[in-house]
């Protein structure tokens, strides 16, 4: 079984019965795919956006909705609370449901990495079909002039401040939870990421016995450099928890091809799974996140649990778009249920599909 791969798209329709899913986030790239998006044929396109709290003018929520009214859809707003994330799940199925949505199109560019984990989660319950888009930035914050100052000057919390307003607080939803391996150790899985403030935040509330850190590596060569980047932002934790070979050397995956992560996070379960309780953290990039997504979703021992920050530097953050992408599942359930069987496969020598024998 490949997983899907990913391919560029300039021009995307919404198929028969599928709804188009996006957040009002306040990066350019926000709106790319509304603005790509072909109009409706009739009165019946469904798009439903996700709406933030806490507020912020920044957002071009406005703009999206604006944007998909033109072009003939019909919009169902969902409000999703960045620091009380409880009960969203919920209220995106009866959205779904009163939108009569039979498959599901997402932007996850604009998503928060909970909020991705939590909307693949319903569409893998509901069995819809799925497809996910992703747009590119052109350039991030920090630039590689800004982090050099930064790390010249030994300045090692000032990166942390380039894109956000500071950690708010670790949180964890009904749906990605698990309450499994209670009694055994714990092993907490995060990504590095240009805020350390996170990760040390973690560790401060898990209190792990193990902690493995990934890096992500960028596909462009210009940007390159952030991966040594945030390796060195986290290079004090790293060194902290490099016991047993954990951290050394440093783990890394693409930011862009969700299936290296998703096969380290594999390799990772199973060498983990039987003497440790796992907590994946999805700090990475968006497409890290749906690797991480997957592994959750075939084992579902794993807990999830999230730090999120206070706001962000609008003003700082990505600019531009780049190249933007497609990536389709298929049904999303029935995705999950073979890659678990493929999985149990390799991993214990299992059948992939079940044998019936007779026992005397």
């Amino acid at each position: 079984m490949d997983l899907p791969k990913q391919k560029v798209v300039s021009a995307f329709r919404l198929r028969s019965g599928e709804a188009f899913l996006a957040a009002g986030g306040f990066e350019e790239r926000a709106t790319r795919f509304s603005e790509m998006l072909a109009a409706s044929d009739d009165s019946g396109g469904r798009a439903v956006i996700i709406d933030y709290l806490p507020h912020d003018d920044h957002n071009k929520l406005d703009e999206i909705c604006s944007e998909l009214r033109r072009k003939g859809y019909v919009v169902h707003p969902l409000v999703y609370d960045r620091h009380s994330p409880a009960g969203f799940d919920v209220r995106l199925e009866a959205v779904l449901s009163n939108a009569k949505a039979e498959a599901l199109c997402i932007d996850v560019s604009g998503l928060s990495r909970l909020a991705i984990m939590l909307v693949l989660d319903v569409a893998r319950d509901l069995n819809l079909p799925l497809r996910i888009l992703y747009s590119e930035a052109k350039s991030y914050a920090p630039t590689y002039e800004e982090f050099s100052e930064a790390r010249n000057k030994q300045e090692q919390h000032l990166p942390t401040s380039f894109i956000d307003t500071g950690f708010y607080d670790v949180l964890r939803v009904e749906r990605l939870s698990s309450t499994r391996m209670q009694n055994h150790a714990t092993l907490l899985i995060a990504f590095d990421s240009f805020n350390e403030a996170l990760c040390q935040a973690l560790v401060n509330v898990i209190n792990p016995a193990r902690f493995i850190l990934i890096n992500g590596r960028p596909p462009r060569d210009e940007l390159r450099w952030r991966e040594e980047a945030t390796a060195y932002v986290h290079h004090r934790l790293r060194d902290e928890w490099a016991g047993d070979g954990d951290n050394d050397p440093v783990k890394t995956t693409s930011t862009l091809h969700y299936e290296q992560t998703q096969a380290l996070l594999t390799e990772l379960y199973w060498s983990f799974s039987g003497s440790h309780r796992i907590i994946l953290a999805p700090t990475g990039s968006k497409m890290q996140t749906v690797g991480a997504y997957l592994l959750r979703a075939v084992h579902d021992d794993v807990h999830i649990e999230y730090p999120t920050v206070a706001g962000f530097f609008a003003d700082k953050y990505s600019k531009g778009v780049r190249e933007t992408w497609e990536l389709d599942f298929g049904k999303m359930g029935d995705f999950v249920a073979e890659l678990r069987r493929k999985d149990i496969s390799e991993h214990l020598g299992l059948p992939e599909e079940p044998v019936n024998v007779d026992v005397d």
